[in-house]
């Protein structure tokens, strides 16, 4: 039986607190055991506290999906970095000022988003047969609808983290080289893992979030979770992305995105700039290859080491799920 600290999960829905490991810090969580007992699904949001279009989705989804429909467990994290979410803080812990998605496994000993990556790990990740985490664009960002996939993983989590990629039906699907975020981690030590993304602006509208709810529950079909969906058409295709180029600012100015995310280009088309304050370009973004642009950072001012601009090569894959 799942048990988290000393709560062992009954059938039903039970919500609770989860301690961080040797800090006051506690983490919400909703877990909804079926009627029937089967394999264990971790959903989590908030690890970039400010994206909270992963956040709304999780917490309607935590509300909405009744235990009489669940087979299994789905243990559904809340908010991974709660003071991030209540501050309106982008991609960092505000305690350490550290980025949650880059210090997995995390240390018992260590800082605050190193002890949060340790509970998450230890107390969630061992126990979860598959694992979705939720994320968007961050205050300062734009994300087209896309999932990512551990392409380090060994070749049967790889496969079956692809697997659950594609059933999310969303437009674009990702491998991923990471080795430090949260899902690629898990993925990395045997549990098949997607990081889903899509809006920005620290803010989502109820189409963006009945669309992410539509994604996650496509995949809990897929995996036996809940009941068949038939949201899904059967010959959907999804585009892939086996090549990813990640561009930062070399020094501060004002940057001007000259695309936008899910836009495609060719190669050697301009994709941003970054102008000083008397207009001349400082900084010029050109497309290595065609391709098309995953997310962007679309404020204005940015200082030397931001993200600018992340884009990929593409390629039509007619891979499709088709017990969805």
């Amino acid at each position: 039986m799942l048990q988290l600290e000393n709560v062992k999960l009954e059938q039903g829905r039970t919500s609770g607190m989860l301690g961080v490991k040797n800090h006051n810090l506690k983490l919400p969580y909703t877990a909804i055991c079926g009627e029937e007992e089967g394999e264990v699904t971790l959903i989590t949001a908030g690890i970039h506290g400010a994206e909270y279009i992963g956040i709304q989705t999780v917490l309607e989804l935590s509300r909405e999906l009744e235990p009489c429909d669940v087979t299994g467990t789905i243990v559904f994290l809340l908010m991974a970095n709660p003071q991030a979410s209540y501050s309106y803080t982008r991609l960092f812990v505000p305690e350490d000022g550290k980025n949650l998605n880059r210090v997995f496994p995390g240390e018992k000993e260590g800082s605050l988003s190193q002890k949060i990556a340790y509970t998450i790990e230890h107390e969630l990740q061992n126990q979860a047969d598959y694992y979705l985490d939720l994320h968007g664009g961050d205050t300062h960002e734009r994300v087209m609808p896309f999932v990512y996939y551990s392409g380090v993983a060994k070749e049967e989590v790889r496969k079956k983290s692809e697997e659950m990629a594609i059933a999310t039906g969303m437009q674009v699907r990702a491998e991923s080289s990471a080795t430090t975020g949260s899902y690629s981690y898990a993925a990395i030590q045997g549990t098949p893992s997607i990081l889903m993304e899509r809006g920005g602006g620290g803010i989502f509208s109820k189409e963006e979030i009945i669309n992410y709810k539509i994604e996650v529950k496509r995949v809990l079909s897929y995996l036996g979770f809940i009941k068949t969906m038939d949201h899904a058409e059967e010959g959907d295709s999804q585009k892939e992305v086996k090549k990813a180029v990640y561009v930062d600012s070399e020094t501060e100015g004002f940057w001007y995105p000259q695309k936008e995310p899910g836009e495609t280009f060719l190669e050697g088309e301009l994709l941003g700039v970054i102008e000083d304050v008397w207009g001349n370009r400082i900084q010029e973004c050109y497309g290595e290859f065609d391709g098309i642009v995953l997310y962007e950072t679309v404020v204005m001012g940015v200082s030397q080491g931001d993200s600018l601009i992340a884009y990929g090569d593409l390629s039509s894959c007619h891979t499709s799920i088709n017990t969805l």
